[in-house]
């Protein structure tokens, strides 16, 4: 199946970046009806576009939306210089788990599952360059990509943003 999965490219000039300054590459992700519950990333295209990508850039965002506004900009901000000041190779927007989730067993629901300590990570996500290009080997064929689930599973080490927790600016 052929489908409208790219990855269009930002600088962070475009973004009009504070942290992280040219060393930032961004990709916006788009597909339209393609979208899931977490950002799912063609991995041929991902691959391509990391193996583009300049020698310069050492960390890379992406977001699900074609142009981001200066919410999700300052978030980015935000989500850069938390990963420069951190141990941790990734970052994604952390949202409460608000689902109803269940146990199931023998095709009965079983009991339902505390949800208090459950999240979601949610775009825009920030990745160091060497776990990002560790993904992209861990890759294969994986017509779909998760950022977060394929870098947690190769052993990287992925934070949480939370916005609200965030100082207004100001």
């Amino acid at each position: 199946m052929t489908s409208p999965h790219l990855l269009r490219p930002f600088s962070a000039r475009q973004l009009s970046l504070v942290s992280g300054g040219d060393r930032v590459a961004a990709f916006s992700i788009l597909g339209g009806n393609f979208r899931g519950p977490s950002a799912q990333i063609h991995g041929p295209t991902l691959v391509r576009r990391v193996r583009d990508l300049s020698s310069d850039s050492e960390i890379v965002v992406f977001f699900d939306v074609p142009v981001p506004d200066g919410s999700m900009v300052s978030a980015v901000d935000d989500m850069v210089s938390m990963l420069e000041e951190s141990n941790l190779d990734v970052i994604a927007i952390a949202i409460p788990a608000t689902e109803a989730v269940k146990r199931v067993e023998g095709g009965v629901v079983a009991e339902g599952i505390d949800r208090s300590d459950l999240i979601s990570l949610k775009c825009p996500v920030v990745i160091r360059r060497e776990s990002l290009e560790n993904l992209v080997a861990a890759v294969g064929e994986a017509a779909w990509v998760d950022i977060c689930q394929f870098a947690s599973g190769c052993g990287d080490r992925v934070g949480f943003y939370e916005p609200s927790l965030r100082a207004p600016v100001g």
